[in-house]
């Protein structure tokens, strides 16, 4: 017979039965957790032999234990521990996604940006929204589906494009100048703002909550 957990608590039957119902269940679940069967009748029967032996002593002379009161407790921190854990876990990995997207959207404007300027042609943005988005150059993108070199589509279905400029937005190939605007993606951790100035620098910049050490934008 496998050696449960002592709990030492007073002698009445209420407290008996709750203390085998809990160490049962303790058991239960480490079978469980191993692959075996459980099977069910001595749960039953301890918890008969705790409400009808009023001789049953579960604290013998040189044996330690814990009351019930405190595995509860420790129960409880252990579960707010790790839903506080999940939820920050969950969190990190929204962040990470938003700042990866939107550092590789960065790349993409960066990338097609050298291209105007070196080959002296102007290159404006179509931006396809919805909840399957993408952005190309010239004329909006009639399948974000398509693979295409020339067409950005985020690899996170979560994130989202949630607002941009309205107007013509891209790169002038003489010095170097743009169209200025604005994209904003965003997510369950929060929103990052792409902007583009009429001088042709791409920056990035967080809205209202600071995303991975990404500065918050200036109003």
């Amino acid at each position: 017979m496998r050696p449960y957990l002592f709990l030492p608590f007073p002698y009445c039957g209420l407290h008996r039965i709750l203390l085998c119902s809990l160490t049962c269940c303790i058991e239960s679940l480490r079978d469980v957790l191993q692959g075996r069967k459980v099977p069910l009748y001595p749960v039953a029967r301890l918890i008969t032999l705790a409400a009808m032996n009023d001789e049953m002593k579960f604290n013998p002379d040189g044996q330690r234990g814990m009351t019930l009161i405190e595995l509860l407790v420790v129960i409880t921190l252990a579960g707010l521990l790790t839903g506080w854990g999940i939820s920050h876990w969950r969190h990190y990995q929204q962040a990470l996604r938003l700042e990866h997207t939107a550092q590789q959207l960065l790349a993409f404007l960066n990338r097609l940006q050298a291209d105007a300027n070196w080959h002296n042609r102007t290159a404006l943005l179509g931006i396809k929204p919805g909840t399957t988005w993408c952005i190309g150059e010239g004329q909006t993108p009639a399948n974000c589906a398509a693979l295409d070199d020339d067409i950005f589509k985020p690899h996170y279905p979560d994130v989202r494009l949630t607002d941009h400029t309205q107007k013509e937005m891209g790169f002038y190939g003489l010095r170097n100048n743009a169209q200025a605007g604005h994209i904003v993606l965003s997510n369950g951790a929060g929103s990052l703002r792409l902007v583009l100035s009429a001088k042709g620098r791409l920056r990035l910049c967080s809205e209202g909550v600071s995303i991975r050490g990404v500065a918050l934008c200036q109003p």
